[in-house]
């Protein structure tokens, strides 16, 4: 995992050195913070195969559990575009339930569940990420970044056997703190009234790989207010012996957002 960090300090040295070298803003940039309330209950698929925290762990999210979306709790975003430079802060969660009989050993933090048992379980995504934009390309109202920062994905997963004759609950966290690179585009038109970004961001080491893609859309019918609509996609793809040695996993995510914003 040292690549990563090094990777990183690469990537950030020569993105700072942008900011530092001759180039000439347009006039009509405005500077802009936008803050707001998002909700975000994306769809969650994955599997688990290996060795958590020294514990057997063995199941699929959706084909062993039948998981599925069931609430989400609206996250806060914090936005700052810049005529040189944006940053973006956004947090939220989502909880999801599943409840089926499986048909295969299943195992959770050590604890197995034979094929037949129905099994009950839930599941809570919480992500946080902080993402810094250095702007290489820029117009009045159109500009290309590069994206450097973090996105920490915090999963609880919990599941118990519906049979009171056979008691049996497990659960289990698992973290995944994820560095960020990639490229995004964003202009503003109407005066201002409408807003739009685009952005993916990748980050391969040995065999694992992650990919991040979304859009961002805004409309302020007045200056100050805003609502936002947004799509993003995710994947964290981990084989056995790449960045853990004991455990093969993957996540995927993606879905629609909604959330309103204040402009100032």
């Amino acid at each position: 995992m040292r690549i990563l960090p090094l990777a990183l300090a690469l990537c950030a040295t020569s993105a700072f050195a942008q900011l530092g070298a001759p180039n000439p803003v347009s006039n009509g940039f405005q500077r802009t913070w936008t803050f707001g309330a998002q909700s975000y209950g994306p769809t969650l698929t994955g599997h688990f195969e290996g060795s958590q925290d020294g514990k057997p762990i063995f199941l699929d999210l959706d084909g062993d559990l039948g998981l599925g979306r069931d609430k989400t709790t609206p996250g806060l975003f914090l936005d700052y575009q810049g005529p040189r430079f944006a940053f973006q802060v956004s947090s939220g969660s989502a909880d999801y339930k599943g409840d089926r009989t499986v048909t295969r050993t299943v195992t959770l933090n050590g604890t197995s569940y034979t094929a037949g048992t129905r099994v009950l379980s839930h599941v809570k995504l919480a992500s946080v990420d902080g993402v810094w934009t250095i702007k290489f390309v820029r117009d009045t109202d159109t500009w290309l970044g590069l994206d450097l920062g973090v996105q920490a994905w915090t999963l609880d997963m919990d599941a118990s056997s519906a049979d009171p004759a056979l008691p049996m609950a497990a659960s289990t966290r698992v973290t995944a703190p994820i560095p960020q690179i990639g490229l995004s585009g964003g202009s503003r038109g109407f005066n201002g009234a409408v807003e739009s970004k685009a952005y993916f961001h990748y980050l391969g080491y040995k065999q694992a790989k992650y990919t991040l893609f979304g859009v961002d859309l805004r409309v302020f019918p007045v200056n100050w207010f805003g609502l936002r609509a947004f799509y993003e996609g995710g994947s964290f793809k981990v084989p056995k012996g790449s960045i853990k040695d004991d455990l093969d996993f993957q996540l995927d995510r993606k879905g629609v957002g909604l959330g309103a914003v204040v402009r100032f």
